[in-house]
């Protein structure tokens, strides 16, 4: 298993969009080969979704060009700005204002000793109003309430702490003999299971759990035609 440098990690962080955990864990995946790295974050991320949150080009425009570009997320990037499929979103890259959405909150139970706190946000005051935007923004309140997740998306997870859970698993597989032939994908079903339990986008809907918060939430995108984003959440229990 070979180290990586954090400006690798933010090479490849530039050439995909990715998070820097998704970068970290991809060259570390591939011995720090940067094309497979690329073909690794591709594989295991939504790089339409990536397209469209960088660019504001409606989805399908984004799969459109990520086709045309034979899968290659840079050339992508570049043909929807030359074709001029740009839209109004911010890039991921800078700090942007707020357009609107709403803060909702939920309060468990009689006792009322658990609350979550949510910000949802979208781009117009038309889609803040709306019945099923609002609806939404309660059920990720009760969401966060019922499975305490504690990053938003496994892009969220920082760094150090995504390799010091690899060296956890390599550490377990190890103590259990296995053969080391086979410790990537038996750490990549380790870290799905985390993201599952610890970022809510990966987390099975607590009402139903044929679907996750992120199909969930690419529903009500769909519904209402322009880009939500679970922008925060917080979680107090009494006491703690």
């Amino acid at each position: 298993m070979s180290k990586v440098s954090i400006e690798d990690i933010k090479k490849l962080r530039e050439k995909t969009s990715a998070g820097m955990a998704l970068c970290k864990e991809a060259l570390v995946h591939t011995d720090g080969d940067m094309q497979k790295a690329v073909e690794y974050v591709n594989e295991r991320s939504d790089v339409v979704g990536r397209l469209h949150d960088i660019t504001g080009a409606k989805i399908g425009l984004c799969k459109i060009a990520f086709e045309d570009a034979n899968k290659d997320f840079e050339k992508a990037l570049a043909m929807i700005k030359e074709r001029g499929w740009e839209g109004d979103l911010c890039d991921v890259e800078k700090t942007c204002d707020v357009k609107d959405g709403i803060i909702d909150a939920y309060v468990h139970g009689t006792d009322k000793k658990t609350a979550a706190l949510v910000e949802v946000t979208c781009m117009t005051d038309f889609v803040a109003r709306n019945e099923k935007f609002r609806a939404f923004a309660h059920e990720i309140a009760m969401q966060v309430a019922a499975m305490n997740p504690e990053y938003i998306s496994k892009e969220e997870i920082p760094v150090e702490k995504s390799e010091e859970l690899r060296e956890l698993f390599e550490k377990e597989l190890k103590e259990e003999g296995k053969p080391e032939k086979i410790w990537e994908k038996i750490i990549d079903g380790k870290f799905e299971k985390f993201y599952k339990e610890k970022c809510l986008l990966s987390q099975p809907w607590f009402k139903d759990e044929k679907k996750t918060i992120q199909s969930l939430l690419d529903e009500v995108v769909q519904q209402l035609g322009e880009p939500i984003t679970i922008r925060r959440m917080l979680l107090w229990k009494l006491g703690d």
